[in-house]
């Protein structure tokens, strides 16, 4: 098993916290107000011990954090931190992506209501200073400050133009 924490992208070291597919579904169901272990549990049809395993390297990496049951402290409660919450943006375009190319036409399992106007939406990837729409076609990627050698990044940097 690889491990991306060491390369010098960003994609790989977000893949190494994120990546395993059971986590995925647990930001998931955090996201949409799960927060007991066994609801988690039964919601995910998981493995016991995947899922404590799962839950673990969310808290060890900031995503989740853990308290104690009011009624039974031997019950767990878990809910998503700050650095959890922001996430967001990459489990809707998940989303948006699986309800275009593997969703039946008009049968989204899930449907985005954007509160303050009252409209279904979806993830739409928009420029962080001019708030324009970003299409792929309109970007370019340049070599970052962050960016060296090594695992994960020698093709990509060449590939930008740089020399690795």
């Amino acid at each position: 098993m690889s491990v991306f924490s060491d390369f010098a992208c960003s994609i790989a070291r977000t893949v190494d916290v994120v990546g395993e597919w059971w986590t995925l579904l647990i930001l998931r169901d955090l996201f949409a107000g799960m927060s007991a272990y066994d609801e988690l549990q039964r919601d995910l049809g998981i493995a016991s011990n995947v899922l404590a395993a799962r839950l673990q390297k969310l808290r060890d990496a900031g995503l989740v954090e853990r308290s104690a049951e009011p009624e039974d402290a031997r019950r767990w409660r878990y809910a998503l931190t700050e650095q959890g919450r922001e996430l967001y943006p990459v489990l809707l375009a998940l989303m948006a992506w699986g309800d275009k190319w593997l969703a039946a036409p008009g049968q989204q399992p899930v449907l985005v209501v954007h509160q303050r106007c009252g409209q279904v939406t979806a993830a739409v990837p928009a420029c962080s200073v001019c708030r324009e729409p970003l299409a792929f076609e309109d970007l370019r990627f340049l070599a970052g400050p962050g960016g060296q050698p090594g695992p994960g990044t020698a093709e990509i940097g060449r590939y930008l133009g740089r020399r690795t």
